[in-house]
């Protein structure tokens, strides 16, 4: 098994809001496009009959000017889940593994490791992240996660 170099991992993604910030030696820089919180339970059982998802309410962003580009979500603490804006397709025997980003982790928020072995550039990548007591404020397409491509 190997890490994908970058120039191999840009062939797998679509819908990249800035190559040259994003793509890394062997990792890409994964971006916000959404942020839902949670506001009904899922329920989960052995077989699957009994399976319900949680479900979400989308949060908007809120612009600190009138002028400005992108607004910010202020989160409270608590769980919700982020949606990218990158879209990832890989082929049989690869693997994407996602990550919490380095910054994101230095501003609190806490994301676990996803590992996925198929993936269709027409599915969201879902990444849900735990935000501490404090808040984290999130600015609309930040790089929060980081996804890297295993082959072998």
């Amino acid at each position: 098994m190997a890490l994908s170099p970058s120039n191999e991992l840009i062939k797998s993604v679509q819908n990249i809001i800035h190559q040259d910030t994003q793509l890394q030696e062997y990792r890409l820089d994964l971006t916000v496009s959404a942020i839902h919180e949670y506001d009904s339970s899922g329920s989960l059982d052995f077989g699957g009959s009994e399976y319900k998802p949680a479900s979400t309410n989308k949060l908007e962003p809120v612009k600190k000017d009138d002028d400005d580009s992108y607004g910010w979500w202020n989160l409270a603490g608590g769980t919700y889940l982020a949606i990218c804006n990158e879209k990832i397709d890989v082929e049989n025997g690869a693997s994407v593994i996602i990550t919490p980003h380095p910054h994101a982790v230095e501003a609190g928020l806490m994301i676990n490791t996803i590992v996925s072995e198929k993936g269709k550039s027409d599915s969201a990548i879902r990444v849900p992240i735990l935000v501490p007591g404090v808040g984290c404020k999130i600015k609309e397409n930040a790089r929060f996660a980081a996804a890297y491509i295993i082959t072998g």
